[in-house]
């Protein structure tokens, strides 16, 4: 994230950091290629996947976190996951992504892979982009196997 400017910053909310603690006791975190953890999943799981988000623009150019480019059928693969692990663990789950239908309303990619998921659209703020005219609210996606 770009440095900023503020007039009144909190750098240590010690109250809060300590609330987080102490909920975050009894989780386990870890931090794997997603497949990995199909093992380690339960019924009593929430799994939250965040992929490096589907381009929306032939300029936009994050498509990986690691080195490796994630694309369309890395897509269509995560969610072959996803669904195996909503059909055989009963996990809860929830996948965030962008939104390709606010930019052109005929791409329904996400609604092709993730058919009969809940999928809610809501406003992201996006601070980080090289033109400052696309920054600002920009729809998203929430896929979910639960409401």
């Amino acid at each position: 994230m770009p440095y900023g400017k503020y007039k009144t910053a909190t750098i240590l909310d010690a109250e809060n950091i300590n609330s987080v603690s102490k909920i975050l006791q009894n989780a386990e975190i870890t931090h794997n290629e997603y497949s990995s953890c199909f093992s380690k999943i339960t019924e009593k799981s929430f799994v939250y996947f965040d992929p490096p988000y589907r381009p929306l623009t032939k300029t936009s150019k994050f498509t990986t976190y690691t080195g490796t480019t994630f694309n369309d059928n890395n897509q269509v693969e995560l969610a072959k996951f996803f669904q195996k692990i909503d059909r055989e663990k009963e996990a809860k789950l929830m996948l965030s992504n962008s939104d390709p239908a606010s930019i052109n309303p005929r791409d329904k990619f996400f609604e092709k892979i993730y058919k009969g998921y809940n999928i809610f659209r809501v406003n992201a703020n996006h601070a980080v982009n090289c033109n400052g005219a696309n920054r600002g609210k920009i729809s998203e996606i929430l896929v979910m196997n639960y409401i």
